[in-house]
């Protein structure tokens, strides 16, 4: 290919003279500029936010329908390349079959309309915005367009003097990009990235298909979705944005959209914050949950280098590697997920917030983990390998890399506070664990822990109180562990002498049922808690088949490793003397850091 901007054939002057009075008529055109008029999607905004960031600012600009009265009709044939030197407004058609689109206007807006255009380049990339300041590709309602590399490139005609600069997508800019309008984009790219945007890259109301063999669509300083429909197909990461020099940049923002990502790494990696809501999202990273994964490749479902928000939505994750990755914090307060992947469900290395929503973790090796886990609300159903809620203290090691389970370890300022929701546990590592306090205050626990007594329904390091809500966690003993004498709400620990698979009940004085759990495999121990227990109250508890009365002469009955009672025996006195736990009151065994 020769110089862009040029014919390939450079003794073609008819082509050279019809792309010379393209030009000359474009200069006399005015550009739509992408930030004022009717609103290209559709669907309601539904998104409240407030904030200032650039995302936020780029979603809520409005999206210019084009004006094509004025219009320069571009009939794309053959080989001839097509060069574009002026602002204005472009409807680009017919086919390229080897010949790619270049956009050189400094400083000027250009709006490329693509009316059912298709563009294929063997030997570059098919559209390439090398200087512009806005930068519009519209697709009409009911058009159908393709942008087609080829294997490699041929960088002899490159602007750049660069690696960094040399053009890397089938589509690809330098200046801000907005791709909009109610049609069809499909992009394949055979060389490496499908689309990228040195700047900002915002898809609205469209729908994009992207098949690439890098990186599907990368929006370097910010990339926004707005009421799109994006599928992505990707040997490296789904959708992304890299800019790790500025830390307002390097973020993502989806709303109102529908995502269909395969991706052999993240499905979406942000190297700053990640927000989402109102959105649908499958996301496949890495070849899913029973995929073997190198120690180098990341291969996340969404993953942030500081913060993920999400406030609503639907979305399944089937990753080798963590669902949902924060090297901050994360917050949900809304939306469904089903998540299946190789390490942890949820994972922030510091704070995990959870106000609402529903989560289903069907398969990890932890469930959630981070320094902190506060779960005020929502229904949150948890199998695991390892534990269900995990609070560790330190960095993850392998945040953008690889999945590494052990990389967490022990601080005394971890800690698991849980007000209110619904938490079912089923884990073969601990239940709950925190490498500090855990704190109960309101909604329901269930746990059925592991089968081995190196690991516990319940484990903590610090200290453990319960002031409201119910707790049931059923386990092994050999590591059992109790509430602690700071608690105001009552809470017995009790063991049996062999493995059961009996349901665990406990009825008031008057044979009412205040708590009743089958758990999903045997136990040995029960820790139970419930509103009910307070102190001098007797209760019947049925545990492994046989009935045993229980009176709680302290509000904690059982030891924990903060104080109560010697651990009772189903079968002994209620005194709890003799019981099997063998652990004196003042203290019981505590847990394992960094596990």
């Amino acid at each position: 290919m020769l110089t862009p901007g040029t014919n390939k054939e450079a003794n073609d002057m008819k082509s050279a003279k019809r792309i010379l009075a393209v030009l000359l008529c474009a200069a006399l055109l005015i550009g739509v500029l992408c930030a004022c008029g009717k609103t290209a999607g559709t669907g309601a905004d539904t998104n409240t936010n407030s904030d200032d960031s650039v995302a936020q600012q780029l979603y809520n600009a409005d999206v210019a329908a084009p004006d094509l009265t004025n219009a320069t009709t571009i009939a794309l044939s053959g080989t001839d390349d097509v060069t574009i030197t002026d602002g204005g407004v472009y409807v680009l058609t017919g086919t390229l079959t080897d010949g790619r689109v270049l956009v050189n206007a400094p400083g000027a807006d250009v709006t490329l309309v693509l009316q059912n255009a298709d563009i294929t380049c063997t030997d570059s990339n098919a559209l390439y915005i090398y200087k512009a300041a806005n930068v519009l590709v519209y697709l009409p309602d009911g058009t159908a367009s393709t942008l087609t590399d080829g294997s490699s490139y041929d960088d002899s005609d490159s602007f750049s003097s660069t690696a960094d600069e040399e053009p890397n997508a089938c589509l690809y800019s330098k200046s801000d990009l907005v791709i909009a309008g109610g049609g069809t984009l499909t992009v394949t790219g055979n060389a490496n990235n499908g689309i990228t945007g040195k700047d900002t890259l915002k898809i609205e109301g469209t729908t994009v298909n992207v098949t690439a063999a890098n990186h599907g669509v990368n929006g370097k300083d910010c990339l926004v979705l707005k009421q799109a429909d994006v599928t992505v197909t990707s040997g490296g990461d789904a959708l992304r944005a890299t800019n790790d020099s500025d830390s307002a940049l390097g973020c993502i923002l989806i709303g109102a959209s529908a995502l269909t990502l395969t991706a052999g790494e993240d499905g979406i990696q942000a190297e700053t914050t990640l927000t989402l809501f109102d959105t649908t999202g499958t996301i496949t990273s890495g070849g899913g949950s029973s995929a073997a994964l190198a120690d180098d490749t990341s291969a996340k479902g969404i993953k942030a280098g500081t913060d993920i928000t999400v406030r609503s939505g639907s979305y399944t994750f089937d990753c080798a590697d963590d669902g949902i990755h924060a090297n901050g914090n994360v917050t949900i307060s809304g939306g469904t997920f089903a998540i299946t992947t190789g390490d942890d469900g949820v994972h922030a290395d510091e704070t995990v917030t959870i106000t609402d929503g529903t989560l289903d973790i069907s398969k990890c090796y932890e469930g959630i983990e981070g320094q902190t886990i506060d779960i005020s609300g929502g229904t949150i159903d948890i199998v695991s390998s390892g534990d269900g809620l995990n609070a560790a203290g330190g960095a993850d090691q392998n945040g953008f890399g690889g999945r590494g389970p052990d990389s967490f370890g022990g601080s005394s300022d971890c800690c698991i506070t849980i007000s209110g929701g619904t938490i079912r546990i089923d884990a073969s590592g601990d239940g709950i664990d925190s490498n500090g306090d855990l704190n109960v205050s309101g909604g329901e626990i269930y746990v059925s822990g592991p089968m081995s007594d190196g690991d516990s329904a319940l484990d903590y390091d610090g200290a453990a109180t319960i002031t409201g809500g119910t707790v049931v966690a059923a386990g092994y003993s050999g590591m059992a562990q109790n509430f602690g004498a700071d608690s105001t709400q009552g809470s017995i620990l009790l063991t049996c002498q062999s493995a059961s698979t009996e349901t665990f009940r406990v009825t008031d004085a008057s044979g009412n049922v205040l708590v009743e759990f089958t758990p999903a495999k045997a136990y040995t121990c029960v820790v139970v808690s419930t509103p009910a227990l307070t102190q001098g109250s007797t209760h019947t508890v049925t545990m492994g088949g046989q009935n045993t009365d229980v009176t709680l002469e302290s509000l904690i009955y059982g030891s924990g490793s903060m104080g109560g009672q010697p651990g009772g025996n189903m079968g002994t006195p209620p005194d709890g003397t003799g019981g099997s736990m063998g652990m004196p009151p003042d203290g019981g065994k505590g847990g394992r850091p960094g596990q």
